[in-house]
């Protein structure tokens, strides 16, 4: 019997499969557990701030990243056994938010082109050679500036990292 491949190439602007919603990207889970080193279910603030600095390889964290985790954390941590923490079904979007500001390098709210194309690598698993390849990108014409500069904002950002694997 021959062999048959059941790897499919995709080319540029062809579907590899539909996004998951329901789940977090691969990339997000794995961090989420990785972070979570006493196995407690819950991630505080300090453990955040640790772990996204050790990940991102930028010890330590620009001050505006750590300005953005402190205000996202204490909006949507919870209390567990009398101190805050952040659970798995919040983890995704903090964690969207900090990858976010961490790749906006000019702190500008927005991120260009080449900013993104850094953080969307970020979240790609490497492939046979251990390169992190990111995606193709596509974004409407309406963030394309008259230079021709490209500024995204978060909400497109967070299109595309809830689309991940």
């Amino acid at each position: 019997m021959a062999n048959v491949s059941l790897t499919r190439q995709a080319s540029i602007g062809e579907l590899k499969k539909e996004a998951n919603h329901s789940m977090p990207p691969g990339r997000v889970r794995a961090l989420f557990k990785k972070l979570d080193k006493d196995g407690s279910g819950g991630l505080s603030l300090e453990e955040l701030k640790t772990g996204f600095a050790k990940e991102f390889k930028a010890e330590p964290l620009a001050p505006h990243v750590l300005e953005k985790m402190d205000e996202a954390f204490l909006r949507v941590a919870s209390d567990a056994d009398g101190k805050k923490v952040l659970l798995p079904k919040v983890f995704s979007r903090f964690f969207c938010e900090v990858l976010f500001r961490h790749f906006d390098e000019d702190n500008s709210g927005t991120l260009e082109l080449a900013e993104v194309q850094k953080a969307l690598a970020f979240m790609v698993k490497p492939n046979e050679e251990g390169v992190q390849v990111a995606p193709v990108v596509a974004y409407p014409a309406e963030f394309t500036q008259e230079s021709g500069e490209v500024n995204l904002p978060i909400s497109w950002f967070w299109g595309y990292f809830s689309a991940m694997e």
